[in-house]
């Protein structure tokens, strides 16, 4: 898929390197669990704030 990807989007011009460093590997993993906690860390508030017997109510 990344060969496809960078084929696909190379010109004449402009060329991409068709190398993945496994360091390319850590920052994805990284930056990928950061921002997945970031996410959870906000929901996990705006959760907290939701009253659950009110939120099962039903609405006439």
């Amino acid at each position: 898929m990344h060969r496809f990807v960078l084929q696909t989007a190379e010109l004449d011009i402009l060329r991409f390197s068709r190398e993945i460093n496994s360091l390319s590997f850590l920052y994805t993993f990284l930056l990928m669990f950061l921002f997945s906690s970031l996410v959870m860390l906000v929901m996990h508030f705006k959760l907290k704030r939701i009253d659950m017997v009110e939120a099962l109510k039903t609405q006439d």
